[in-house]
C-alpha cells in the first residue's frame, strides 16, 4: 500500500461520523450536547466516555484514551494509521488514492471481493429458485433443521451446482477467470493438455462467510449426501483468512456489545439456529480452534466470550484444546486484547441446534449462563482424573494442576485459584502455591485413560504431600526395622492412615517378622499397588533414627488428618449461604473448631515431648 493524501484523509474524516461509528459496538446515551457509555478500552460500570457530535472527538475520564474517529478505530480494531483510513473510507463509500507503495492493490482486493458478492448472489439464487434435483434436495435438508426458505433469505444462503455454472455466470458479469481463481470461487482443471476453469464448490450448501466490516469473503460448504470432506471452506485468499473470521461476525456483533457476551460454537446450522431463537450474539469457528486473533477480533467488542461445545467426550477435549490457545499471561495482566474466556457444556452431549429446537431458548441461555471460566475447567477437568478421596490421588492432582496454576503466576488468578484447589484437595494453600512455583506452565489436556496411569506415578513420585510424605516414610520404617512393629501395632489403633492402600500395606508388614526383601515379594504377588509404595518408600530411604521418630511420624499423620478435616469444613462453609443454611453453617464451624482444639492438643503434646527429649 502506498501514501494516501492529506486531502483525502480530510475527505475521509469529514464523511464520518464519530457517533454512528461509536455507536456499532457501544451503546451510547445522550446527556445535554454528549453522547456518554461504557469505555470499550477499559471495564467499568459507570459510564465515563463522551462523544461529542459537535467537534467529532470522544474522550475516557476514566482511563484517557481520546482522539477522532480515526483513532477511535485504530484502539478498537487494532489497525494502524492508513488501515483506519481504509477502513472509513470504505465504510463512506469514498475512493481514496495510493501514492508508490507495495502490497495487494486496492483495486485487486475490490475486484476480490465484488466476486465473492456475486457468487452469494448466484448460489442464492440457485438455492432458492432453481428446479434442479441438487437445489430441491438442498431446500429439503434445510427444512429438516428447521431452516424455511425465510431463513435461506435472512442468511443469504445458497446451493453450488458445481461443473462451470458459477464460472460461466461470473464471466458474464465481467469476472476473469484469473480473478475466480484467486477468490478461490474456481480452480484450473487439465483435461487432456487443454486447461479450463471450473466451479470449486460442487453440489454443497453454501454459507456465505462475511467479515465484521459486512464484505462477503469466502464460503462454506455443506456435502449434500455422501461427500468428502463434509464442510469444504474457501482457502486462504487476500481477503480471507480463516484464523481471523468468524461465521456470523457482521451479524452479531451488534448484540455482542448489547450482551457483553460472544458465544462461539463450531457449526454454521449452530449459528443460524441460535440467531432464529433470539440469542443473536452467536459465531462459529471455520473449521478451526478458536485462535489468538479470534479472541483479539472479540475482544474489540468488550466481550466475554464463551466457547459452546457439545458435552460428550470430543466437547470435553476440544475446551481443553481452546485452553492451549490461551495468552493467558495477557488475561491475568488484563492486557489490551485479552478477555474472560469460558466454557459450556451442553447437556446429554447434544450439539446446540438441536439443543435450542428441543428444549427452547430459555433452556439454551440457562446452559450460557452456567459456564465456567475457561481456567477452573481446565482444573476441574485434572482434578476429576484423580481420586481425591485418598491421598496418593490428592497428591498426583496437586501436581497436575500445578502447571496450570503456573500460567497465571503471580497474577490474582493464581491467588484466587490456588484457595480453590486447596479447598478441593483439602490442603493449605500455601502446599499449592509451592507446588505452582516450581511448575511449567502446562495447559495441555487431559493424558488419554491408557495414559494416565503412567502419568499418574510420574506426578507422585515427583513431589507428595506432607501427609503422604510421613505415610511413606512410616512404611518404609516399619519394612526395614522389625523390632519397631510391635509397638507400631498399638500406636496404630488410632487410625492415623486415612489411605486405603497404605493401610493394606501397613497391615501387611505388621502381620510379619520377615526382613524387608521377602515382605516386598509377598506384597508384589498380593497388591501391585501397595507394592509400587513400598517400592517407593524403600527407595527414598529411612531415617537412621527410626526408633525416636516412630511416635513422631505417627502424631504427624494423626495432625495431618485433623488438618485436613477442619479444611474440610471449612472449605464446605464457604458453600453455603449464610441466611439459608445457618444450622449447618453453625454445625460446620463447631466441628472444625473441636477438630483444631484437638489438633492444638496434640501440637502442645509433640513440642513438650521434642523439649524434654533435647533436656536429656
Amino acid at each position: 500500500m502506498g501514501r494516501i493524501p492529506d486531502e483525502d484523509v480530510q475527505r475521509v474524516r469529514e464523511a464520518t461520523d464519530l457517533a454512528a461509528l461509536v455507536s456499532e459496538t457501544v451503546i451510547l446515551k445522550k446527556k445535554g450536547r454528549l453522547l456518554w457509555g461504557n469505555c470499550p478500552f477499559h471495564s467499568e460500570k459507570t459510564p465515563s466516555f463522551k462523544v461529542d457530535p459537535a467537534t467529532q472527538l470522544f474522550h475516557c475520564f476514566g482511563c484517557g484514551a481520546g482522539g477522532d474517529a480515526f483513532g477511535y478505530l485504530m484502539r478498537t480494531e487494532n489497525l494502524e494509521f492508513p488501515d483506519a483510513i481504509r477502513v472509513l473510507a470504505e465504510r463512506a463509500r469514498i475512493e481514496i488514492r495510493e501514492e508508490g507503495g507495495s502490497g495487494l492493490d486496492r483495486g485487486v482486493k475490490n475486484r476480490l471481493l465484488q466476486a465473492n458478492e456475486a457468487a452469494v448472489d448466484f448460489y442464492h439464487r440457485a438455492l432458492v429458485s432453481s428446479k434442479q434435483q441438487g437445489a430441491v434436495k438442498a431446500r429439503d435438508y434445510l427444512a429438516t433443521r428447521g431452516f424455511g426458505l425465510d431463513v435461506a433469505k435472512r442468511f443469504r444462503l445458497g446451493y453450488a451446482p458445481g461443473g462451470e455454472a458459477l464460472v460461466l455466470a461470473l464471466r458474464e458479469k465481467g469476472f476473469r477467470d484469473q480473478e475466480l481463481q484467486d477468490a478461490n470461487l474456481a480452480l484450473p482443471e487439465d483435461r487432456g493438455g487443454r486447461f479450463v476453469t471450473k466451479d470449486r464448490f460442487y453440489n454443497r450448501i453454501m454459507f456465505p462467510i462475511v467479515d465484521v466490516q459486512g464484505h462477503a469473503v469466502g464460503f462454506g460448504g455443506r456435502v449434500l449426501g455422501e461427500g468428502h470432506p463434509k464442510y469444504l471452506n474457501t482457502g486462504e485468499t487476500p481477503v480471507f483468512h480463516k484464523s481471523q473470521n468468524l461465521y456470523g461476525i457482521h451479524a452479531a456483533k451488534n448484540e455482542i456489545v448489547r450482551a457483553g457476551i460472544a458465544v462461539v460454537v463450531e457449526g454454521y446450522t449452530d449459528v443460524i439456529a441460535l440467531h432464529e431463537a433470539g440469542i443473536g450474539n452467536a459465531v462459529a469457528t471455520l473449521g478451526t480452534a478458536l485462535t489468538p486473533k479470534h479472541v483479539r477480533l472479540l475482544s474489540r467488542f468488550n466481550a466475554k466470550v464463551v466457547y459452546l461445545f457439545d458435552g460428550d467426550v470430543a466437547g470435553v477435549r476440544a475446551a481443553l484444546r481452546a485452553a492451549e490457545l490461551v495468552d493467558w499471561a495477557a488475561v491475568a495482566a488484563g492486557a489490551p486484547g485479552s478477555v474472560e474466556m469460558l466454557v459450556a457444556l451442553i447437556p446429554e452431549g447434544r450439539d446446540p441446534a438441536d439443543w435450542v429446537a428441543e428444549r427452547g431458548a430459555d433452556a439454551m441461555r440457562e446452559v450460557i449462563a452456567s459456564a465456567t471460566p475457561l481456567l477452573r475447567f481446565v482444573l476441574d477437568e485434572r482434578l476429576a482424573s484423580h481420586d481425591l478421596g485418598t491421598m496418593e490421588g490428592r497428591s498426583a492432582a496437586l501436581s497436575h494442576v500445578a502447571g496450570a496454576l503456573a500460567a497465571v503466576r503471580g497474577s490474582m488468578l493464581e491467588h484466587e485459584y490456588a484457595n480453590y484447589v486447596a479447598d478441593r484437595l483439602q490442603v493449605h494453600v500455601g502446599d499449592v502455591q509451592r507446588r505452582a512455583a516450581k511448575a511449567k506452565p502446562d495447559l495441555g489436556g487431559v493424558p488419554e485413560p491408557e495414559e494416565e496411569d503412567a502419568a499418574a506415578s510420574a506426578l507422585v513420585a515427583e513431589a507428595l504431600l506432607p501427609e503422604e510424605r510421613a505415610a511413606r516414610e512410616l512404611v518404609g520404617m516399619l519394612a526395614t526395622y522389625p523390632e519397631l512393629r510391635a509397638e507400631a501395632r498399638e500406636l496404630l489403633s488410632e487410625g492415623v492412615l486415612a489411605s486405603p492402600v497404605y493401610e493394606r500395606l501397613v497391615k501387611e508388614i505388621l502381620s510379619s517378622e520377615a526382613a524387608k526383601e521377602e515382605i516386598a515379594g509377598r506384597v508384589a504377588a498380593a497388591d501391585p499397588e501397595a507394592a509400587a509404595l513400598l517400592s517407593g518408600a524403600l527407595l527414598g530411604g529411612v531415617s537412621e533414627s527410626a526408633g525416636s521418630t516412630l511416635r513422631a511420624l505417627l502424631t504427624k499423620l494423626k495432625e495431618s488428618g485433623l488438618e485436613r478435616r477442619i479444611l474440610a469444613a471449612r472449605a464446605a462453609m464457604k458453600t453455603l449461604d449464610p441466611e439459608r443454611d445457618r444450622e449447618e453453617q453453625d454445625r460446620l464451624f463447631r466441628e472444625a473448631a473441636s477438630l483444631q482444639k484437638e489438633l492444638d492438643a496434640s501440637r502442645r503434646g509433640r513440642e513438650t515431648r521434642e523439649h524434654k527429649e533435647e533436656s536429656d
